[in-house]
């Protein structure tokens, strides 16, 4: 990985690491067809809370069904409930006005600005005077503060996406998702979010548009009330680069300027000659949706009371504004594919010569788009005892569009598991390969940090950057993924997807599950480790 694995800490708290018994072959075919009928279009893309998303989470307690799980939701059935409240932004009806100096600048929504969303009512609004504060990062241990010299409270903060590149891939990944639960701790009452030209290069303003929308959703708490919303935070948008340029101006510091020192990661914060009133509407319901749950006992009569918890996302974003007239959303590779690798590794793990000792549950979470909701409700409340977790290993979105000689185990640097996985890489014969691209802080972008948050080891990985075709440019081939197809209707099983290399991912994750099944010491964080300090102590562990 991109942060080498420190041999003698490795060492002092790894796992015996006995390579498992091989798991049976892995099928092509079998993913194929998994994937085929999850991204059909008579599933209409999977909405979370959809009849779509509830014909394939009966498809998956089927299929786990079939294979011999066992049930493992609440009150002794295949699912878990999940309560949700659903906000639509009203795109065309926002309004964001500056003023500075006497003149009132009008930005128009949907071209200077898209909305955020409101969670405590069909209408927001704030008017309050603007300050800067970078990118909205606090890190003492770092020696990082885009708050020294400011006052955020009472203010509509602007803030930059991401956080400073010369941060360690851990914190950078942390405090990239972290953010706004510091401005609301502030006092800040609303938020501008504007992206990096970095970032704008990789997720492009009119895709944003494009995107508008989707909605956004909580989870509800036992008084009914959103969870994680910030309610201090009384509204937000998201504002172009070019409409940017003009909340700076007459400022410290022109937009370009800021664009510089944060490049540079120099901390910034100021406040603007300006202030900002908007008014946000949106459509607001509850919905419930579900986890699917099924598990493989333990064959071990000491350790099949522990659980590893294998995941994968079975919603996408359903049906939406019409690309060259096609308004489905399937998600094919996001993540029909992801979970058809899951049925398939619970196949090999089910059907192999060496059962798990360890109990191996098979999560297919619902609301990942909506912020990792189905995960996190798990995370928190499992229907097994939380103590009893003793790791995640999660498969989302494998980029398998051309053959796969290299795969990519994400949060590998931080446990134990990334020598698990490394071994289990080394016996399928594939090669173990760095972070592709450590901006993209993957790491906290999919379900895994659900469990990484309630200090569980986890580990997921991907197909990649290397192909065993000499002619492909993997990089090249992802990038026009990422820009033509990702959260697109044409992410769909007309895409070059190579079976074989997600069949091959599905034996490594069995691989990886089986191992970790069987060792008797558990996955632990690495000494040191950011995501261990941080979040290590929620947890109780009991001694070997």
């Amino acid at each position: 990985m991109r942060h080498p694995l420190i041999v003698a800490a490795a060492l002092a708290c790894a796992p015996s690491l006995a390579v498992a018994a091989d798991p049976p072959a892995a099928s092509p075919d079998a993913v194929r067809a998994h994937v085929e009928f999850l991204a059909d279009d008579l599933l209409e893309g999977r909405a979370t809370g959809s009849r779509g998303f509830q014909v394939a989470a009966r498809y998956v307690a089927t299929q786990m069904a079939a294979l011999g799980l066992r049930p493992a939701g609440a009150d002794g059935g295949w699912l878990q409930p999940v309560q949700l409240i659903e906000s639509t932004r009203v795109v065309p009806a926002a309004r964001a006005t500056v003023e500075r100096g006497g003149v009132r600048i009008e930005l128009a929504p949907a071209v200077d600005f898209i909305p955020g969303f409101s969670f405590f009512g069909t209408e927001a609004s704030v008017s309050a005077p603007l300050v800067f504060v970078g990118f909205g990062v606090s890190a003492p241990e770092l020696g990082y503060d885009d708050y020294a010299g400011v006052d955020v409270a009472g203010k509509v903060a602007v803030v930059l996406s991401g956080a400073p590149a010369h941060f360690p891939n851990s914190q950078r990944a942390h405090y990239s998702r972290e953010k706004t639960r510091q401005l609301a701790a502030r006092g800040a009452v609303g938020v501008v979010s504007l992206n990096t030209p970095a970032d704008e290069q990789r997720w492009p303003w009119d895709r944003a548009v494009r995107l508008s929308w989707v909605p956004s959703m909580r989870l509800v708490d036992s008084a009914g009330q959103p969870v994680e919303a910030y309610p201090e935070l009384k509204a937000s948008i998201s504002l172009n680069l070019a409409s940017a340029a003009k909340v700076f101006d007459g400022g410290p510091r022109t937009l370009e300027q800021v664009f510089a020192d944060a490049e540079a990661g120099r901390p910034q914060g100021f406040d603007l000659p300006a202030t900002i009133a908007l008014t946000l509407r949106a459509a607001i319901g509850r919905t419930q949706c579900t986890n699917v749950v099924g598990v493989l006992p333990g064959s071990d009569p000491k350790l099949a009371g522990e659980y590893v918890v294998f995941t994968a996302h079975l919603d996408h974003l359903g049906k939406g504004a019409a690309v060259n007239g096609d308004t489905i959303y399937n998600g094919a590779l996001d993540n029909a594919s992801g979970t058809a690798v899951m049925l398939e590794a619970a196949r090999l793990l089910a059907t192999g010569k060496t059962r798990p000792k360890r109990s191996i549950i098979f999560l297919a979470v619902t609301a990942e788009e909506r912020g990792l909701l189905g995960s996190k409700h798990f995370a928190m409340f499992p229907t097994v005892p939380k103590d009893a977790i003793v790791a995640n290993v999660n498969m989302d979105m494998p980029m398998a569009l051309f053959p796969m000689s290299g795969f990519t185990a994400y949060g590998a640097e931080h446990s134990t598991l990334g020598e698990v996985a490394r071994r289990a890489l080394e016996a399928e014969g594939i090669e173990m390969m760095p972070d592709p691209d450590p901006a993209e802080v993957t790491f906290v972008r999919s379900d895994q940090y659900s469990f990484v948050r309630e200090g569980i080891p986890a580990l997921y990985v991907d197909a990649g950057a290397k192909s065993s075709d000499p002619a492909v440019d993997p990089d090249a081939v992802f990038r026009e993924f990422l820009i033509r197809d990702y959260h697109m209707p044409s992410d769909e099983t007309e895409l070059p997807i190579h079976w074989p290399s997600l069949a091959s991912l599905a034996r490594v994750n069995a691989r990886i599950g089986l191992a970790i099944a069987n060792d008797r010491k558990r996955p632990a964080w690495l000494p040191g480790d950011f995501f261990g300090e941080t979040f290590g102590v929620k947890r109780a562990v009991p001694a070997d």
